[in-house]
C-alpha cells in the first residue's frame, strides 16, 4: 500500500519525524495560506526530498472547510487555492464545537455554500483528495449538510479507529468492505497523536497494524496516517510491513 500521513501541526520537530520514513510518501500538512504551504514544502524537501505535499488549507472560524462558513470566506479560500497547482486536501467537517452556533446561523447560506464547493471540486478532481467522515451520518444527510459530493475526486474515509466504540468500528469495516471503485478511496488511520481536538485516543502500534491489515485485504491502496508527529521506532516496524 501507499502509506501517507497528515501533519497538522508541523513545527521542526514534527517534520524531522520524516527521517523514520524509508518508503516514498505524502505529506498533508495544514497552512494558513499558499505562501506559509511554500515555505513548508521546502522545509519538508530539505528533510526527506522525494516526498509529496500536499496544501491543507485552514478555513477561518470554522477551520475544517464546511458549507456552513460564512460565502465571503469561502469564496476568498477558493479563490486563493485556485491560484494554487500543489494537491490538495479539502477537509469536509462540521465546524469546530465552540463554533457550532455557527450551524444555525449560518443554515441560510447552506445552498449557496454547497455549490461553491462542489463547483471548486469538479474544477479542481484531479488534485484534490476530500477528507470525509466515515458512514457514520447516512449518505442522504452528509449530501444534504455538503460533507460529501462524490464526483470523480480521491475520497478519503476518516477511519480513527482509537476514537469509535467497537460497534461502530465494525459497521464501518462491513460498509468499507462493500465500496466499489476502491482505487477512488484512500483511509484516514489512526490517531496516534493528538490533533485540534486535543483529546484524541492513541492508536497502538499494534491496533494500527491490525487496520493495516484489514485495509490492504479489503483491497484498498492508499492510507493516510494521523498523524506523523507521532511516529516512533514502534510504530514504523509495524506500517513498514505494508508499505511498498
Amino acid at each position: 500500500m501507499q502509506i501517507n500521513f497528515y501533519e497538522e501541526f508541523p513545527t521542526k520537530e514534527n517534520l524531522e519525524k520524516l527521517r523514520l520514513i524509508k518508503w516514498k510518501t505524502k505529506i498533508f500538512v495544514t497552512a494558513k495560506s499558499k505562501e506559509g504551504f511554500a515555505v513548508l514544502e521546502k522545509q519538508i524537501k530539505k528533510i526527506k526530498k522525494d516526498t509529496e505535499v500536499a496544501y491543507w488549507p485552514i478555513a477561518p472560524k470554522t477551520y475544517w472547510i464546511s458549507p456552513f462558513s460564512k460565502t465571503e470566506d469561502l469564496e476568498k479560500l477558493f479563490s486563493e487555492l485556485n491560484k494554487t497547482k500543489c494537491s490538495l486536501l479539502i477537509d469536509l467537517e462540521l465546524p469546530l464545537r465552540e463554533n457550532r452556533i455557527l450551524l444555525i446561523k449560518n443554515i441560510f447560506r447552506l445552498k449557496k455554500n454547497k455549490k461553491i464547493i462542489k463547483d471548486f471540486l469538479e474544477r479542481n478532481k484531479s488534485r484534490v483528495t476530500t477528507a470525509e467522515y466515515p458512514f457514520t451520518i447516512p449518505k442522504r444527510v452528509m449530501k444534504w449538510l455538503g460533507l460529501s459530493y462524490e464526483i470523480g475526486y480521491e475520497r478519503n474515509i476518516m477511519w480513527y479507529s482509537s476514537m469509535l466504540p467497537r460497534l461502530l468500528n465494525n459497521i464501518i469495516k462491513k460498509k468499507l468492505n462493500k465500496i466499489e471503485n476502491k482505487n477512488n478511496y484512500s483511509i484516514s488511520l489512526g490517531t496516534i497523536a493528538t490533533g485540534v481536538l486535543g483529546n484524541e485516543p492513541i492508536l497502538s502500534p499494534e491496533i494500527l497494524e491490525r487496520d493495516l491489515e484489514f485495509v490492504e485485504k479489503a483491497g484498498f491502496e492508499k492510507v493516510i496516517i494521523f498523524r506523523l508527529g507521532g511516529l516512533n521506532k514502534d510504530y514504523i516496524e509495524g506500517i513498514e510491513k505494508f508499505a511498498k
